[in-house]
């Protein structure tokens, strides 16, 4: 199967995985044939793009990064956290178990590098976006080899990086206008807010509380509420600046377009030594692949290729598969494609 951005789907298409409501219900199941109707509700709905089953495609197999079991779990649990602040002591319990199975299951996994396009399927902001950077502080925290207790309290700080968020304004937070001095201050505030609800409430390690604070401060020490550079940010605090930035570029919301992965990346990169750790940019090249598997790529020399593997020494230059050939490439290995470079992403 590949991945297919909702724009580019055509009437007669054949879903490859279904797709859920955050609830957890089923809106379209595998194997069903898309149509006109199907394919603007999705767009209605928020799906940025759908994995279907084609010719070009029938035996590429794309791994989920968790379980749908446990993302819709996590997705209504993240929901009561964030809806419930009265009920602290049964929240912190839930906050423990999600950060303690998305750990597990990241550990149990076989896959090398992960594809950030399959937990993009729900159509609620808030409660996915807190999900996904959960998941990818998890990653990363494999990626270091941190221990099991240090990447749960990670994945934890991760899920709560936003909480502060539940004490602003609703119109503030969904303004598609540009906003006020004063709207932006208000906006920035979100995460000392959520630093002192879980330091005052919450029984869980300063680490991961102080990674909640910290998670808007920049590496060259210009970001948010302190100021701090370098190492004097908490890992926690870096880490999750890291993915939070790359699960906002890739979610498409109501004032920005949603980026591919490998522009995302170039974000990234680009702001390696600045906004983010270099240690940490290293880590996150080898665990989160540009170019997903099942992308269709267009390459210098004209062809048309399909990634069917990625290589965690090299995430920029995958494994692919020519789609009218069928021969394959190794773009990292093979000398004779050491001039061939990418130029493109496609659909067909």
């Amino acid at each position: 199967m590949r991945y297919v951005p909702v724009l580019c789907l055509k009437e007669g298409m054949k879903l490859g995985k279904s797709i859920y409501s955050t609830e957890g219900v089923v809106l379209l199941a595998e194997d069903v044939v898309l149509t006109e109707e199907y394919i603007s509700s999705l767009v209605k709905i928020g799906v940025n793009g759908v994995y279907i089953d084609d010719s070009i495609s029938s035996d590429i197999e794309v791994k989920n990064v968790i379980s749908d079991e446990l993302r819709i779990q996590a997705i209504k649990s993240i929901k009561s956290i964030y809806n419930n602040s009265s009920n602290i002591g049964r929240t912190i319990n839930m906050v423990e178990n999600i950060a303690k199975s998305i750990m597990f299951e990241i550990l149990n996994s076989k896959n090398i590098m992960i594809n950030m396009i399959d937990i993009k399927t729900f159509d609620d902001y808030m409660y996915t976006h807190c999900l996904n950077v959960g998941v990818l502080a998890a990653v990363v925290g494999v990626g270091l080899n941190l221990e099991t207790k240090r990447i749960e309290k990670l994945t934890a700080a991760g899920l709560l990086h936003d909480i502060g968020k539940v004490f602003i304004s609703k119109e503030v937070l969904n303004k598609t206008e540009n906003l006020t001095k004063e709207e932006e201050k208000l906006i920035q505030s979100h995460s000392e807010l959520g630093y002192k609800y879980i330091k005052q409430y919450y029984t869980i390690p300063v680490t991961s509380y102080v990674g909640v604070l910290q998670h808007h401060e920049r590496f060259d020490g210009k970001g948010y509420p302190d100021g701090k550079k370098g190492e004097e940010i908490s890992k926690f605090g870096r880490i999750i600046c890291l993915c939070d930035a790359y699960d906002k570029l890739v979610t498409k919301t109501a004032t920005t377009k949603a980026c591919i992965p490998s522009e995302a990346i170039e974000y990234i990169m680009a702001n390696n030594g600045q906004i983010f750790d270099p240690k940490l940019v290293k880590i996150f090249l080898r665990r989160v692949a540009p170019y997903p598997v099942g992308s269709i790529l267009k390459l210098s020399n004209g062809e048309r290729v399909i990634v069917i593997e990625n290589n965690e020494e090299c995430s920029i230059r995958p494994k692919v598969r020519n789609v009218e050939t069928k021969e394959i490439y190794d773009l990292t290995y093979d000398w004779n494609l050491r001039n061939v470079t990418i130029v493109a992403v496609e659909d067909i």
